[in-house]
C-alpha cells in the first residue's frame, strides 16, 4: 500500500500535477484511539461511528473517484459504492467468524476415548475376536467420536492396515488396504486426522478403491477393539 501510494505521489511531483494520491491517504489516515487501526487508515461511518479498515484497493477505488471529480474532503463524502463494499467485506467476516464458532461448538460435543497402549507386543493381530454382522458395517456418523492415539502415529496406521489385511483373503481387497495405508503414510495424515475427516473420497481420487470406504470408517472400530485386547491382557497377567 505505501510502495503504491509513495510511486505515485512522485509520479504527480515529477509531472507536475496536483497530488490525488496524498490527498486521500492524508484523509483517511486513521485518528488513532477509540480506533484500533492507528497508524493505518480507516473510514469511520457517520452514522455507526465504527471504523472500517481501508485497504489498498478501498483507497485506489477512493482515488478514482477523486480523480473522476468526486469530492472527498471528509469521511461524509466517502461515496456509497465504497461504503457498500466495506459493510459486505464486513459481514462476510462476520459469516465466516460464526461458521467457525459453530463447527468448533460441533466438534466439543463429541466425548474423546482415550488409548494408553495398543496391542502388547507378540500379540497376533488374527487372534482379534471375529466380528459380528453389525460390527462389519460401522455406521457412518455425521460427528464422529473423537479418538486420542499415543506412541508413534505413523506406527498406528501400520497396526491399523496390518488389522484391516487380517480380516481379508481377496487379493484385490489387500492390494487397496496397502495401497490406502500407503497413500495415509505419504500424506502425513495419521488416524485421528483421517477418523475426524471421514472422507472416503480423498483415498478415491488417490486410486483406492475397494477398501476406501471400510479404511476410513472402521478406524474408531479398531481403536476400541485394541482397547479392549489390551484390557483383557493385563488381567490375564
Amino acid at each position: 500500500m505505501l510502495t503504491d501510494r509513495d510511486a505515485q505521489i512522485d509520479e504527480e511531483q515529477v509531472s507536475g500535477q496536483h497530488s490525488v494520491w496524498r490527498d486521500v491517504y492524508r484523509i483517511m489516515r486513521c485518528p488513532g484511539p477509540p480506533c484500533r487501526h492507528e497508524g493505518q487508515y480507516c473510514w469511520q461511518d457517520p452514522e455507526g461511528k465504527r471504523h472500517h479498515r481501508l485497504k489498498t484497493h478501498h483507497l485506489k477505488a477512493l482515488i478514482k473517484y477523486v480523480e473522476q471529480s468526486g469530492v472527498l474532503k471528509t469521511h461524509d463524502d466517502v461515496p456509497d459504492s465504497v461504503r457498500e463494499q466495506l459493510y459486505a467485506e464486513e459481514n462476510q467476516r462476520v459469516d465466516k467468524n460464526k461458521k467457525a464458532a459453530n463447527n468448533s461448538a460441533i466438534g466439543s460435543m463429541c466425548p474423546p476415548i482415550n488409548i494408553n497402549n495398543f496391542l502388547p507386543a507378540g500379540t497376533s493381530q488374527q487372534s482379534t475376536p471375529p466380528l459380528s454382522a453389525n460390527e462389519a458395517t460401522p455406521a457412518k456418523f455425521s460427528c464422529p467420536e473423537p479418538i486420542m492415539i499415543h506412541g508413534p502415529l505413523d506406527v498406528a496406521v501400520e497396526e491399523y492396515a496390518e488389522w484391516q489385511l487380517s480380516r481379508a483373503s481377496n487379493e484385490m481387497f489387500r492390494d487397496n488396504i496397502n495401497k490406502a495405508r500407503d497413500v495415509t503414510l505419504e500424506n502425513c495424515l495419521d488416524l485421528m486426522q483421517v477418523h475426524e475427516d471421514q472422507d472416503p473420497d480423498f483415498f478415491v481420487k488417490h486410486g483406492v478403491k475397494v477398501a476406501a470406504r471400510r479404511f476410513v470408517h472402521d478406524i474408531g472400530l479398531w481403536v476400541k477393539r485394541s482397547k479392549e485386547v489390551t484390557f483383557h491382557s493385563s488381567l490375564s497377567d
